[in-house]
């Protein structure tokens, strides 16, 4: 990460966009593509949606600030390197090119689409906007699903019913809907301080009551799990004594266990499992798990005749026999539904490993997000709910991704996209603070080229290493950090933290 240091704070530019234009023209664009991104119907070739049609000119503008040489930011280019090399070795052994070239082709679409949203997101503006558009987008998604099952049964009743129908909303099926209303669900929660109480938490109950409409058994799942991470995270971020919630989950995971050993020996609470098994849709996770079992095996055998992959996208063109069929009309077998399971045998060892890297790497983010975010106030506050809100996100989506494959999923690419860019402008703050935390008087200052807001005050450490020959040239004494800087850690250590890049941007030129 990188900070000019040699520029008068009162000579501020306008802020501009990647490409020179004001923030407002992209802020328009990041909005209508977080609107968009649940409208996946009617969906055209190679499941391309009205998302795409946006995404044209803005690809077309990114491209050229490519062609001309302008620096971007390229997160989780790692991974995907790993994912395109293991990629390209499973692609000679797949009995489908057609569709390998086409899951290839999707994947570069996907990640240049991220690589703009990464860049073209430079503001907390922007990133409240997003959140605010993504949390209604979801709102009017649930509804129109919640239609969907009143339209079909004539009411709302049957809302956990074993049978009737799950909605699909706007999206290619109920579970595609299901990972979506999760993150709908988190994103919501992280508005809690910034919108009026009542429409945050009516928001976040219809995107409940639309979720178990879906009768997704691994939404619901993953949307425990995440909730717990949200719950644990939260308070670490608002640094909160961990002993009180370490004790609460204890003690309810005390209390789960202890019912379990009393239902597995004594067979106590039988028959009103067996209820819930017959009359609501978590019966069905038996007969799912059983079908995604059979699923499986045969990926598996296929798996060992050809460990580096047999080609992205092949997992559903292989042909199957008589007894392994799993569809009544077609010998052809089915997906994966399973990310992890998809990459490791379509892409081989190498796409699993860039899986589980990109995986690290966005809750990496996450941290770096929370240790460059403001130490308090309200913005404090308002960060922390954030930080829980991306690593549940994040942990429901990975949870879920043992069920389904979401990565060519726009919703998902969208919110790594948001936790990426949510870092990189933390840490800009984080330099600006730096460069505020004090000023010495204005001739001392004026020798590093930082120009002070009120003289008299103190400089940060890192200011008073760069202006120590400047001062002692003048017969000056040098003068004492202030204490939050030492707090900040060492010179030599804030010196390779913020170096010096000579851009004109003041507040820290490229974070990298």
């Amino acid at each position: 990460m990188t900070v000019a240091l040699g520029h008068r704070a009162a000579a501020l530019p306008r802020r501009a966009g990647i490409d020179g234009t004001p923030f407002r023209g992209w802020r328009g664009y990041l909005v209508l593509a977080t609107l968009l991104a649940p409208i996946c119907v009617p969906n055209g070739p190679g499941q391309s949606s009205l998302l795409d049609i946006a995404n044209l000119p803005a690809l077309f503008s990114f491209g050229l600030l490519l062609l001309a040489g302008r620096r971007i930011k390229t997160p989780m280019l790692v991974a995907v390197m790993i994912i395109a090399l293991g990629s390209v070795i499973a692609t000679f052994s797949a009995p489908s090119m057609g569709k390998a070239a086409l899951a290839v082709a999707q994947d570069f679409y996907l990640f240049s689409w991220f690589l703009l949203i990464v860049n073209a997101l430079q503001s907390e503006r922007d990133l409240r906007a997003m959140r605010v558009a993504w949390m209604w987008a979801g709102v009017a998604v649930s509804v129109w699903a919640l239609l969907q099952v009143l339209l079909h049964s004539g009411s709302l009743s049957g809302l956990l019913g074993a049978r009737g129908l799950r909605p699909a909303g706007t999206m290619y099926n109920s579970n595609m809907l299901a990972d979506y209303l999760v993150i709908s669900l988190f994103v919501a929660m992280s508005l809690v301080n910034e919108l009026p109480r009542w429409v945050a938490f009516s928001a976040c109950g219809v995107l409940l009551l639309a979720l178990v409409a879906t009768k997704s058994n691994g939404g619901m799942i993953s949307l425990g799990v995440g909730l717990a991470v949200w719950l644990l995270v939260k308070a670490i971020a608002s640094r909160l004594p961990l002993r009180p919630v370490i004790a609460v989950v204890a003690v309810i995971a005390g209390l789960a266990g202890f019912a379990w050993w009393l239902n597995v020996e004594f067979k106590v609470g039988d028959a009103q499992f067996e209820a819930i098994r017959r009359h609501t849709f978590a019966g069905r996770m038996e007969h799912s798990a059983e079908s995604r079992g059979r699923i499986r095996e045969t990926l598996e055998r296929t798996y060992a005749r050809s460990p580096l992959g047999i080609g992205p996208g092949n997992s559903g063109a292989l042909t199957v026999s008589i007894a392994e069929r799993e569809r009544r009309d077609s010998y052809q077998s089915k997906e994966a539904h399973s990310d992890y399971l998809a990459y490791a045998i379509e892409r081989g060892p190498l796409g699993l490993a860039g899986l589980l890297v990109m995986t690290f790497m966005g809750f990496a983010h996450v941290v770096g997000y929370w240790q460059h975010s403001p130490p308090s106030g309200a913005r404090a506050q308002r960060a922390a709910l954030w930080t829980a809100s991306m690593a549940a996100a994040l942990t429901s989506s990975a949870v879920h991704s043992t069920v389904i494959e979401k990565l060519h999923f726009r919703h998902f690419w969208l919110l790594l996209a948001m936790v990426c860019a949510s870092t990189f402008i933390a840490k800009r703050h984080a330099a600006r603070r730096l460069l505020r935390l004090g000023a010495a008087p204005r001739r001392a200052v004026a020798a590093i080229g930082l120009e002070p807001r009120a003289p008299g005050r103190p400089v940060p450490a890192l200011a008073m290493a760069s202006a120590r020959p400047a001062l002692l040239a003048h017969g000056r004494p040098a003068l004492r950090p202030s204490l939050p800087a030492r707090r900040l850690g060492s010179v030599p250590a804030l010196a390779r933290r913020y170096r010096t890049t000579g851009t004109d941007d003041p507040s820290g030129g490229v974070v990298s």
